[in-house]
């Protein structure tokens, strides 16, 4: 299971992907995200994020890895997260254009064991619910600040 979205953003590749792929803008585009610490030195294919997001009604802290699975500048982006039994893995693609840059995202959700497995329609919506409008907050917040962004 898992779910696609696509956005036009008008600025530029280079600063989409910077706010896309740099963590500490996160907090900022999303305000489910309570908090990001990379914990390695330099962003690249492995590197590991510690994420702590609020969820639900109820803005349960939830303290998460996320590993750097795809980095190719200006190009292409992934993460995956594996907690609880949940396997998260979100891809983003990008593509510049004369009006700015579309990003193609596929979120994909993997669960395992049972009882993950009978809840996962549930599992899904939340996650959708959670993640689903990111990129149109992504690109209000680039659209919005795109002249600070290139600082």
């Amino acid at each position: 299971m898992g779910f696609k979205r696509d956005v036009h953003i008008k600025a530029p590749v280079d600063v989409v992907f910077k706010v896309l792929s740099t963590f500490e803008y996160a907090p900022k585009v999303l305000d489910h995200i309570e908090s990001v610490e990379v914990l390695d030195e330099e962003m690249t294919v492995g590197t590991k994020i510690k994420e702590v997001r609020s969820i639900g009604k109820q803005k349960q802290k939830v303290e998460n890895i996320l590993e750097v699975v795809d980095y190719e500048p200006n190009t292409s982006f992934g993460t995956y997260s594996k907690q609880n039994g949940l396997d998260l893995h979100y891809s983003y693609t990008l593509s510049e254009i004369e009006e700015g840059t579309d990003v193609h995202f596929v979120g994909t959700i993997k669960t395992k064991g049972i009882r993950n497995l009978l809840t996962k329609p549930v599992i899904n919506k939340i996650i959708q619910k959670e993640d689903g409008e990111h990129l149109n907050k992504l690109k209000q917040y680039v659209e919005l600040n795109y002249k600070e962004t290139q600082e």
